[in-house]
């Protein structure tokens, strides 16, 4: 097994209640390896960058207010990219666009918005997944103990989140949704 300073990373900023989220589903490790076909690696892939000049690279021991994403070390990603129709008559474009991880390792800026919002997403399906389990499975159980179970049980310090921030989110979801919906959960596999 690879130590944590021979991973090629990419760092993201998220918020601290969602890096708390992260390190308990990751094994407390702030380092995500994706899965290759993952919706992750996806918007990874698509956000790879050349590194500025003026990047200040995260410590190997990782940075309090980021996550980091491991960047497979290839020569040569290729991923289709369906945008051009083929025109009769002309010359077929190639369909594939190359990414080489040694130069492009680096996530700008839309990137790093773009990875942190499926974690977020992710963390909100897990949210709302379990209060609707915990709520669904035990009506004696109240909301408020329900959310700080769910904060008790994925490690989320009350100084990084608020009780009413997750109870407005889950009463928002409540009424988009109803009570019954059940929550259309996708794998945390990032």
């Amino acid at each position: 097994m690879k130590s944590n300073q021979d991973i090629q990373t990419a760092a993201v900023k998220v918020l601290p209640c969602l890096r708390e989220f992260i390190l308990c589903v990751n094994g407390g490790s702030d380092i995500i390896t994706p899965g290759r076909e993952s919706k992750l690696w996806g918007i990874v892939k698509m956000h790879l960058d050349l590194v500025p000049p003026d990047y200040k690279p995260v410590p190997a021991s990782g940075s309090d207010d980021c996550i980091r994403i491991a960047i497979f070390r290839s020569h040569r990603l290729c991923y289709n990219r369906n945008s051009r129709k083929f025109e009769p008559g002309k010359k077929r474009p190639n369909p594939n666009i190359v990414v080489d991880t040694i130069w492009r390792n680096y996530l700008n800026p839309v990137g790093q918005e773009a990875v942190a919002s499926h974690l977020m997403h992710t963390f909100k399906l897990t949210y709302r997944s379990y209060m609707t389990g915990a709520l669904g499975n035990n009506p004696e159980l109240s909301i408020h103990d329900a959310i700080y179970s769910f904060c008790e049980l994925y490690h989320i310090t009350m100084e990084n989140i608020t009780y009413e921030m997750l109870r407005k989110d889950w009463f928002r979801f409540r009424k988009k949704h109803g009570s019954t919906s059940p929550v259309t959960t996708e794998s945390i596999d990032f």
